[in-house]
């Protein structure tokens, strides 16, 4: 099944500069879904193909639907892999479902530019303006229909970013230096990384000389390459995970914020937790609880405050340690290391 990205914001808040960055750096071509509103603008005559994209043009025309269909499918017809698409048509369900029907079933990944409007000014290149080019704004926003998950990005470069140093590169090594794993002698002790990627972390915890090592994700992708690096897998969903023994160290780096229920987590990973549980997550700069991402059919998902995390971390372990870990998405985040 191919992948998808979606970049979608309002005019000038950074799509397609931020897909070209993307293709580049992820050598995935990338198309504008703005295009298919041309092409049909094309068809009917239309001289404002740009006022094509809002819904009140649309009853208009009664085969727009079947257009736009058409015309996704002409818009990716040479594309056989994973691609970008970026485009304020995003915004809108029908058109993530027509994309669907035009491309087949595929693992999408949506960003939601949605910029603070000092920040959108200086990308709109707006220097001047009244109350209506902040009425423009929020009207535009206004249209946004959310996917089922959806990343809210604040920052148009937050985003290249992110796949920069996660996506791609995965952990680096001052990520490595900074977990001070090299420092633990793992010896002869098991290791189990939940949400464990593709297993580099795994990898160096045998290299030195754990006894083995599990790694536990819910992308079967991910898990056949760990397994080729010598960890054993399992499938699962962290939210529904039960742990089959006690492990001498857990691992749980950069994903707890996107459990529901963490403190039940916690708990479960305390239980079978025999010597060390070692933790990465970003933390809110102030006390609020920041979502991060935003999840319509299940739960809201939060970064934490530094003084809940300590809250809950002491309630399960009798010593916990923390300091600053690699923070490429601009968020605070801290390594704890929590001991039984």
């Amino acid at each position: 099944m191919r992948n998808i990205i979606y970049i979608s914001g309002i005019t000038a808040s950074g799509k397609t500069t931020l897909a070209q960055k993307l293709s580049d750096f992820l050598k995935l071509p990338f198309v504008k879904a703005d295009d298919v509103y041309s092409m049909i603008g094309r068809e009917l005559n239309y001289d404002k193909p740009e006022k094509l994209v809002m819904p009140d043009a649309w009853d208009k025309f009664p085969q727009f639907g079947l257009l736009k269909l058409k015309y996704y499918k002409e818009l990716i017809k040479d594309i056989e892999g994973d691609f970008i698409i970026e485009g304020f048509p995003l915004f809108f369900e029908q058109d993530r479902q027509l994309l669907t029907k035009a491309a087949g079933e595929h693992n999408a990944t949506f960003f939601r530019l949605n910029l603070p409007f000092d920040i959108w000014q200086q990308y709109a290149g707006i220097k001047f303006g009244g109350s209506h080019v902040r009425r423009d704004f929020d009207h535009l926003n206004s249209y946004f229909e959310e996917p089922d998950a959806f990343y809210t990005i604040s920052n148009p470069d937050i985003l290249f970013t992110h796949y920069e140093k996660y996506q791609r590169d995965g952990f680096t090594d001052k990520k490595w230096d900074l977990l001070k794993l090299g420092e633990i002698d793992l010896r002869g002790r098991s290791v189990i990384d939940l949400g464990c990627n593709e297993g580099w972390i795994g990898r160096n915890c045998l290299d030195l000389k754990a006894d083995n090592v599990s790694g536990v994700d819910y992308n079967w992708r991910y898990l056949e390459i760990a397994r080729s690096k010598g960890l054993s897998t399992e499938l699962a969903d962290l939210d529904e995970y039960e742990f089959k023994k006690v492990y001498d160290v857990v691992i749980f780096l950069a994903a707890f914020h996107y459990v529901r229920d963490k403190e039940l987590l916690l708990e479960k990973i305390a239980k079978n937790t025999k010597e060390m549980f070692i933790l990465e997550i970003p933390i809110a700069d102030d006390e609020r609880q920041i979502l991060l991402l935003h999840d319509t059919g299940k739960c809201k998902y939060f970064i934490p405050s530094l003084t809940l995390i300590l809250f809950w971390l002491n309630k399960y372990f009798k010593r916990v340690d923390y300091w600053p870990s690699v923070a490429p998405d601009n968020s605070r985040r801290l390594i704890f290391k929590c001991y039984k």
